[in-house]
């Protein structure tokens, strides 16, 4: 069993030692691995029962039920910090942790009680910010006519959802769903289901006419007149006369599909006209918040055109617009709002919908990425310095068709040394002008979808150190692949470019220009991927490895996380399996090679298996890898590939400690299923 930071803190402040504790998570450990979870907990629940006021045997509950978000984890680690002494270490991060669980499962009041309680043991730090003070969105209300489960089945949205965020979920199926090309031009035309929305929403208009000013559908008895009327809005007409015999048949077949799927009650209406009783069905509209008011949004020609939710399902842009603004933080939003006419911020609805999200003003001014340090190249960029608020992200949003908003974007998600490095004023022009390039329309958020998802990998995946970026195998490599370009051409410009690069900043902004692009980014992709790989690793790869890593990437690149699994895999094992499996692949029968491929994947999955679950030991994994890879290089046909496969098996169940390989196959599946050993 893991036990996290608060757990051990708990732990040691009680007295009980590291080594104890690690032997009694251990035992525990051991009924998780043969898949016993629930005898793991009994055992628990047990040494609780025998010691109910120790706080080591619960702390260790407490961690076991937390792991899987078990419920019951609060009142054990309620009774913790009521068994601690007063002002011990144990018992505030005990109520640290009743704090966060309470405000996890929306107790307000009990996360402020406990917060409390927390400060007065000696913790600091936190605040919980209160959600009547806290700054909301002005919200008004627009009327659907029907009731909301209707229109929540014909909309394609849980009528269980907060109201507030109910606009939001149309307006995103509207903008994704709502409207598709039309063949052979530019314009835009309504799904199929936007048509059936529009639909239901004038048949329920037409139903609401019928429901009157109290707004309910009554049908005295089966010949009122209302009851054609009824069944001629709901598409339907009965066949044979009142009474026992009535049966309700369709008669437009539009119509009758909307009554179906909005889920009006025909059943218990003809069971009405049946037996002649009254049919009594509430119509009240639904009443659904929406952000500002429904004036905001319209100009006023669409004031005096219809409703609001007409307009809403039928302009797109303004769907995007309020996407894009309910995701702004309150007082960014207020600020706009009182700034900005909503024509104006229209235009821009797209980028805001994407990238808004990171948009903060604080007391008038702007919080860009970088700090002060970066403001005046913001302003160099922008048009406008940060202390100028709206004007600032007005700008910004509009500057080359959001391009300059989603690198604001992607830099507000980043702290720490990479922040640092690529805020540094200088490169912060320079790495966007990269990123700009020449042509700038389309931008990123000119599709339904976000566009330049490489940027924000680029930037959060790139690791610094000591001011300067991690280059694996140094800047050689890629100069080599830049000019190479062994898996196809690459960029022309760059090609040329790389010959002359003398600093890691060089290829970082070659990276940039490449997260522009959609497709032909392979090195940028290349150098995410080893980027990753060597994140863990105790050892640099070598330039060699490097470079054998990205000429061959487009060959064997979805096997690279593979060499992720552990951090002690040497340059020789993935160079060795490179080369095995370029061998497999110059194999010249085409069912040999499949059956040798097949093979050596399946012992390499098994053997990342068994890594990740730390069957086989860290030190123990390299020489394991290597010991099954060797075998492959000599085989030429089945008996050979059967050896290989057998040989690895073996090597595998050593490596995790199974001593009996009287039967491998057996041994193998004990040990996927949870035994440590057969």
């Amino acid at each position: 069993m893991r036990l996290n930071g608060i757990v051990w803190g708990i732990l040691i402040g009680a007295g009980i030692t590291a080594q104890a504790a690690d032997d009694l998570a251990r035992q525990v450990r051991e009924f998780e691995l043969r898949g016993q979870v629930q005898e793991a907990r009994q055992a628990l629940e047990a040494a609780v029962k025998a010691q109910p006021g120790n706080v080591e045997t619960l702390s260790l509950l407490a961690a076991f039920l937390d792991e899987r978000r078990d419920p019951q984890a609060l009142s054990v680690y309620e009774k913790i910090a009521a068994l601690a002494p007063e002002g011990s270490a144990e018992r505030t991060r005990a109520l640290a942790r009743i704090t966060v669980l309470n405000l996890i499962h929306g107790r307000q009041a009990e996360a402020r009680r406990s917060l409390e309680a927390w400060r007065r043991a000696g913790g600091s730090g936190w605040e919980l910010r209160d959600a009547a003070q806290a700054q909301a969105l002005p919200m008004g209300t627009v009327t659907v006519p029907g009731p909301l489960a209707s229109f929540a089945r014909m909309a394609a949205f849980s009528p269980e959802m907060p109201p507030q965020e109910i606009l939001l979920a149309l307006a995103r199926n509207v903008i994704t769903n709502g409207y598709q090309a039309l063949s052979g031009n530019e314009g835009m035309e309504q799904t199929e289901y936007l048509k059936l929305v529009i639909r239901y929403l004038s048949q329920a208009r037409e139903l609401e006419r019928l429901a009157g000013p109290d707004r309910v559908i009554r049908i005295e008895q089966c010949e009122s007149p209302q009851t054609a009327e009824l069944l001629r809005v709901l598409g339907l007409r009965m066949r044979g006369g009142c009474g026992s015999d009535v049966v309700l048949e369709t008669v437009n077949a539009t119509r009758a599909f909307l009554s179906m799927d909005s889920g009006f009650p025909l059943a218990e209406l003809e069971q009405a006209l049946r037996t002649n009783r009254p049919f009594v069905y509430d119509y009240k509209p639904a009443e659904i918040p929406v952000l500002y008011s429904a004036e905001y949004w319209l100009s006023a020609r669409e004031k005096q055109s219809g409703e609001f939710i007409d307009m809403f399902l039928n302009d797109p842009s303004l769907c995007r617009l309020y996407l894009g603004l309910a995701k702004l933080d309150p007082e960014t939003a207020e600020e706009i709002r009182k700034t900005l006419p909503a024509a104006r911020v229209r235009a821009f609805a797209h980028v805001f919908d994407f990238f808004g999200g990171m948009f903060q003003i604080r007391n008038g001014r702007v919080t860009v990425p970088g700090g002060s340090r970066a403001a005046a190249a913001w302003a160099d960029l922008v048009g406008a310095p940060p202390e100028k608020g709206v004007e600032f992200l007005d700008r910004l949003v509009a500057k080359d068709d959001g391009w300059l908003a989603s690198y604001f974007d992607a830099l507000s998600r980043i702290e720490g040394p990479t922040l640092e490095y690529l805020t540094e004023p200088s490169r912060l022009k320079r790495f966007y002008a990269a990123l700009r390039g020449r042509v700038t329309s389309p931008g990123p958020a000119r599709p339904v979808f976000r566009s330049n998802t490489d940027l924000m990998l680029l930037t959060t995946r790139l690791r610094v150190e000591n001011g300067r970026p991690v280059i694996p195998g140094g800047l050689d490599v890629w100069k080599r692949l830049f000019t190479e370009h062994p898996n196809g051409k690459y960029d022309g410009k760059l090609t040329r470019a790389a010959a002359t690069w003398k600093e890691p900043d060089d290829l970082i902004e070659a990276l940039f220009g490449l997260s522009r692009k959609a497709v032909e980014n392979e090195p940028l992709r290349i150098f995410l991927a080893i980027s990753d790989l060597e994140r863990r690793r105790t050892k640099p790869l070598e330039p060699a490895t490097v470079q054998q890593l990205a000429f061959r990437w487009k060959t064997y690149g979805a096997q690279y996380p593979l060499f992720s699994e552990t951090g002690s895999l040497s340059d020789a094992t993935i160079l060795l399996f490179l080369d095995t499996a370029d061998r497999i692949s110059r194999t010249g029968s085409n069912e040999l090679k499949a059956n040798v491929a097949g093979t050596m994947q399946a012992l390499a999955g098994l053997w990342q298996v068994l890594v990740r679950q730390k069957l086989i030991p860290e030190e123990r994994a390299d020489l394991t890898l290597a010991s099954v890879l060797k075998p492959f290089a000599a085989v030429n046909n089945n008996e050979t590939l059967f050896d290989a496969g057998r040989a690895g098996v073996e090597q595998l169940l050593r490596a995790a400690g199974v001593e009996d390989l009287s039967n491998p196959q057996e041994r193998m599946l004990d040990l996927l299923a949870g035994a440590l050993k057969g």
